[in-house]
């Protein structure tokens, strides 16, 4: 009977303690679930979390296209509320060193600037035969299947076109070869499958061309240079002076202009000004493909993409207007900080008249950049216009 009790209690004292580890192990499973989920919870916040951060962060670095070039410019062309020599470490602007060889013109350098004078002048002719690299004066008249086709037709206007420069459909231009002035010429060719008319790609058409004259050079002497550059002297020898003058003049403007620029060091550059500019260089950036549209419309051909235009996508182009935009920052930084070394601050009226200067008191030009721009932004050239010839005056060249 008691070995009968015993193994009762015994049977009895293992099932609370079976009871008690299984509730044991219950609670243990139970708070594990609940850690996992608490973790899994903490982990699902953290992700929204990041997302949201990682959204705010991109929208904060999206370069939104903005047209106010003149939002960061006081009227003085100055930037608003910036000491440019916070910002730059200027080189030795004072004493800069121009070599001879920058400011001089080359053998080759000087008779193409000749030439191209000459051609600007050209006079036709209605003598000798027409040959690769002349200019023509022709009129023509387009048919497919011996029906006019719309825009095949110069209408008696005459039309210059240079030999060789690939304007018209291939085979055109070359046909035209070895004939003189006065003749008529018929021209044979076949236009492009993909050319933008629709109506007349692909399909052969037959041109009937009068060739009007042959644009020559005229004689290159006294009489050309008092005829067409009187303000650059009167005989030969005086026009090629003022020729080397004017070159000499230029390129040791653009010499120091680039020296302070490139010597000079940008140690960080204004926030709220650099956001701003590289708005504008955005902006510009897309004016100039909507207008590229517009062009291409007329003509009934497909612009492309944006990306296709600018040949970036992404953070690769916003990196190129972080890029450039930093250019543009550091030639205003520059030239303000110039000013401010001399201790030199423009009026706004002092701006203005440099301005007007630089326009030859064009008033229509000057308006213009006005609208386009704002006077901030136009006023910014008179900074630089007086920073550049403070550089010049202790220039030298050697």
């Amino acid at each position: 009977m008691e070995g009968n009790t015993e193994n009762t209690v015994s049977r009895s004292k293992q099932k609370r303690e079976d009871r008690a580890k299984n509730q044991a192990k219950k609670k243990r499973e139970g708070l594990i679930l609940k850690i996992v989920g608490i973790v899994i919870a903490v982990a699902v916040i953290g992700l929204a979390v990041f997302g949201i951060v990682r959204f705010i962060i991109n929208e904060a670095n999206t370069i939104t296209p903005n047209g106010d070039y003149s939002a960061q410019y006081d009227d003085n062309g100055y930037i608003k509320g910036v000491r440019a020599l916070d910002y730059v470490t200027l080189c030795d602007y004072k004493n800069i060193e121009v070599p001879e060889s920058e400011v001089t013109y080359t053998d080759e350098e000087f008779q193409n600037v000749i030439k191209q004078n000459l051609e600007a002048h050209q006079i036709l002719s209605e003598e000798g035969v027409i040959k690769d690299g002349d200019k023509v004066k022709i009129d023509y008249v387009g048919t497919i299947d011996g029906v006019e086709f719309e825009g095949g037709n110069s209408g008696g206007n005459g039309y210059d076109l240079t030999i060789g420069s690939g304007s018209f459909i291939e085979g055109f231009e070359s046909q035209l070869i070895g004939h003189k002035p006065g003749e008529d010429v018929t021209v044979d060719v076949k236009f492009p499958d993909d050319y933008h008319d629709a109506n007349v790609a692909g399909k052969p058409a037959q041109f009937a061309v009068t060739i009007h004259g042959i644009y020559v050079d005229p004689a290159y002497d006294d009489d050309f240079v008092c005829a067409y550059y009187p303000e650059m002297g009167s005989t030969v020898a005086e026009y090629e002076q003022s020729l080397k003058d004017e070159y000499r003049e230029g390129q040791l403007h653009d010499y120091v202009d680039n020296y302070i620029k490139d010597n000079s060091t940008v140690i960080k550059f204004p926030n709220k000004y650099f956001k701003q500019l590289e708005a504008t260089t955005k902006y510009a950036d897309v004016q100039s493909y909507e207008y590229m549209k517009q062009m291409y419309s007329q003509y009934g051909m497909e612009a492309g993409s944006f990306d296709d235009f600018v040949g970036k996508t992404g953070k690769e182009y916003d990196a190129d207007i972080i890029d450039r935009s930093q250019k543009f920052a550091k030639a205003d930084l520059v030239y303000q900080a110039v000013l401010e070394s001399e201790g030199i601050a423009l009026t706004a009226e002092e701006s203005e008249a440099i301005v007007r200067e630089m326009y030859d008191d064009d008033e229509q030009t000057f308006n213009n950049f006005i609208d386009q721009y704002g006077k901030g932004y136009t006023m910014k050239q008179a900074v630089q216009r007086k920073a550049v010839d403070i550089a010049l005056e202790g220039a030298t060249v050697k």
